[in-house]
């Protein structure tokens, strides 16, 4: 199951490559930043990019499950692995940590916080990105998807939008409230 797991956090890793460089992995997770001023305007673009990100993690998902003979408790799990997408912009610094280093800051909080959130009780279980304001706003993405909000104490409330990944195209950018 390690291998299928490490399999599927490179796919992701390649997919957000074109604009994003990797921080670290987080247990099952990438986390990854990228200036923001390379990413101003490029909402389609980077929505986009997610998108076909998703669809070689699902190549990769389906590549992965095994046949029906083989016994393994934690490989048939694969089939139902998915993946949720937080976009946040604001105020981080590379500080030292250790021997090596780490992005940190309030806007790294909030992203990390975001990934504990209510937008599957909202929408079901399917892929889905979440672009907060501050991000939408940058990207020029303030019109797509469904506006949804969180509430966190110590955080506050952070408002955004849901953004269908299993789907392609403009049109697709918006959801049903």
């Amino acid at each position: 199951a390690y291998g299928i797991l490490g399999a599927l956090l490179d796919t992701v890793m390649e997919g957000i490559a074109a604009g994003f460089a990797p921080i670290k992995l987080e247990g099952d997770a990438v986390f990854a930043a990228a200036p923001a001023a390379s990413l101003d305007g490029q909402g389609e673009r980077v929505v986009e990019m997610i998108r076909a990100t998703y669809r070689a993690f699902v190549e990769s998902r389906t590549r992965a499950i095994p046949s029906t003979d083989h016994i393994c408790i934690a490989c048939p799990s694969v089939a139902h692995l998915d993946l949720k997408v937080v976009l946040h912009r604001g105020h981080s610094v590379r500080q030292s940590v250790g021997s090596g280093s780490d992005l940190l800051g309030p806007a790294v909080t909030v992203a990390h916080r975001l990934l504990k959130n209510t937008v599957r009780e909202r929408i079901g279980h399917r892929p889905y990105l979440f672009v907060t304001d501050a991000a939408a706003a940058g990207l020029g993405l303030t019109e797509v998807g469904l506006a949804h909000a969180e509430d966190y104490p110590d955080a506050g409330r952070i408002e955004g939008r849901i953004i269908e990944l299993g789907s392609s195209g403009s049109a697709s950018l918006r959801l049903p409230s």
